[in-house]
């Protein structure tokens, strides 16, 4: 197998380097902080390294060559789709196989120059990438303060109303009292004394039978 270099956008758009780089580089640097300590000097604290880089430099032959890897394409095709990945800020993967090391990064080109050299039509170029990390803004979720000044609704008791129902008028029966004799006193009549034995309730057999102290409901249309 022999080295090649790809470069692939969205599974779509993809191409080989028609000639490999003499060079193939990969800057990885820390990202250390320094600091002045009076009875140390200068300290160094680590901190998570920065994106590494990749630089590489070619050229894309304007006629096809018995060298080169891929299928002939015009230089301007490589330039074209290189610009409009690098003005898109589109990512793409770029791959190096079958070298030393290996690469597999999503990358974005930070820096792509070409030019043409006399008495030569192929086109130099050099391209500059760094690794791309995939990141979206994380959705904010706005939470409602809660605040005891919320407006309290206090329901208030509705006043009692009087009852306008009539106390029922009652009557305690004495010695030698009987149901005719009550509804005499009440009504001038004691025929209407059923009136009353009905209201309470009093069987006939009980007629006499009344004991004493018997209290009785009196018809609200008997007390005036």
């Amino acid at each position: 197998m022999e080295r090649a270099i790809y470069f692939a956008a969205n599974d779509q758009e993809m191409f080989r380097l028609p000639v490999n780089p003499e060079k193939v580089s990969v800057k990885t640097e820390g990202d250390g902080e320094e600091f002045t300590i009076a009875s140390l000097g200068r300290v160094n604290v680590p901190k998570d390294k920065k994106l590494s880089g990749f630089s590489l430099e070619s050229f894309f032959p304007a006629q096809p060559t018995h060298y080169s890897g891929a299928v002939f394409k015009e230089p301007q095709y490589y330039i074209a789709l290189l610009e409009k990945w690098m003005t898109n800020k589109q990512p793409v993967r770029y791959i190096y196989v079958n070298g030393s090391f290996t690469i597999n990064e999503l990358v974005t080109i930070e820096n792509f120059e070409y030019d043409e050299a006399f008495g030569s039509e192929d086109v130099n170029f050099s391209l500059e990438l760094k690794t791309y990390v995939p990141f979206a803004p994380k959705k904010m979720q706005v939470v409602k303060k809660q605040t005891s000044s919320a407006v309290q609704v206090v329901k208030k008791k509705a006043p009692t109303r009087p009852s306008t129902k009539p106390k029922p008028t009652t009557y305690t029966l004495k010695a030698g009292d009987n149901l005719w004799k009550v509804a005499k006193y009440y009504t001038g009549n004691g025929n209407r004394y059923p009136e009353l034995q009905k209201l309470n309730r009093i069987k006939d057999s009980q007629l006499r039978k009344l004991p004493i102290g018997l209290v009785l409901k009196i018809p609200t249309d008997w007390v005036k």
